[in-house]
């Protein structure tokens, strides 16, 4: 517990040094979740997920594996429906290399079909934003204590202008017990190039979160969650979730976060079958809803 706490302190003099940056913020992406399962329960796990979007989230949950997670290499695709037609596509992978995971992951998301307008009336054309991330990570275990470091390049165009920069997140998982998990991470502390003059400042964030896992039943187990994330951008994100499992095949979920204005509820489920993992998730907004799919293998 005692180097956990160390890790703790470490990260949070990082991230107060990075967190004091100024400008408009950039790459809203980075906040916008990346995984069925993670969105099913209102992101209350990214602290603490064991899937290869912690080189995302919390790069120290690279070295994990769930129940259903196995030891092999895996992989990721999820795809992701967004309000105005906005799409969000991700590709990640996790394998070992000696006593190190290594886990790696390109995001991508387009808004299509932007009008341009010189006065009001009919657009005069239309255009698309884009915005491109790739992540590279590595995590170790020491004991009950996890610690994960990674670099991330991003770009992100709107019209014809453009921006690039890189950033880095790190984070560290605790294990109280064989069903008590702890997580702190935090990421987006990097730069990027200005935009049309105006300075971009990266979504940084601070991320806490905890999980509980408990059997219910012979083939019945569930887990809960509990997280809490703010961005450099202001406001604190609290979120909980659920996880049911039965005989670790079919998966319900759900979860809430407050201080949200664009989410609250969400729901999903999953099938874990031999090497293949799919999840869904639902996520109902004020004017619209978010769907997402997640296809994963386990070798």
């Amino acid at each position: 517990m005692k180097s956990f706490l160390i890790a703790l302190a470490t990260i949070a003099v990082v991230y107060s040094n990075a967190y004091s940056q100024a400008g408009s913020a950039g790459f809203l992406i980075l906040r916008m979740g990346f995984s069925a399962k993670d969105l099913s329960l209102a992101s209350s796990a990214d602290a603490v997920t064991d899937e290869p979007v912690a080189v995302f989230l919390n790069p120290a949950g690279l070295s994990s594996a769930g129940r259903d997670a196995g030891t092999g290499p895996s992989f990721v695709l999820t795809h992701r429906t967004y309000v105005a037609g906005t799409t969000i596509d991700l590709f990640g992978t996790r394998f070992q290399a000696g006593g190190t995971s290594i886990g790696a992951g390109l995001l991508l998301s387009s808004v299509p079909d932007i009008e341009v307008r010189n006065v009001p009336g009919d657009p005069i054309a239309t255009f698309s934003a884009k915005d491109f991330s790739f992540a590279l990570g590595a995590a170790r275990k020491f004991d009950r204590l996890d610690i994960g470091i990674s670099a991330m390049y991003l770009y992100e165009k709107l019209f014809i202008y453009e921006s690039s920069g890189y950033a880095f997140n790190a984070g560290a998982n605790y294990s109280l017990s064989d069903n008590v998990r702890l997580g702190m991470a935090v990421g987006n502390l990097g730069t990027s190039s200005a935009m049309i003059q105006q300075k971009i400042t990266l979504p940084a964030f601070i991320r806490l979160g905890a999980s509980y896992s408990t059997k219910v039943g012979n083939d019945l187990s569930a887990t809960g969650y509990a997280g809490l994330v703010t961005y450099k951008s202001g406001g604190i994100t609290p979120s909980v979730g659920a996880d049911v499992s039965f005989d670790s095949l079919i998966h319900l979920r759900a979860g809430y976060a407050t201080g949200n204005d664009i989410t609250g509820v969400s729901f999903g489920a999953g099938v874990h079958y031999g090497i293949f993992l799919f999840d869904y998730s639902y996520v109902p907004m004020k004017l619209d809803y978010s769907q997402t799919f997640t296809l994963s293998f386990i070798l």
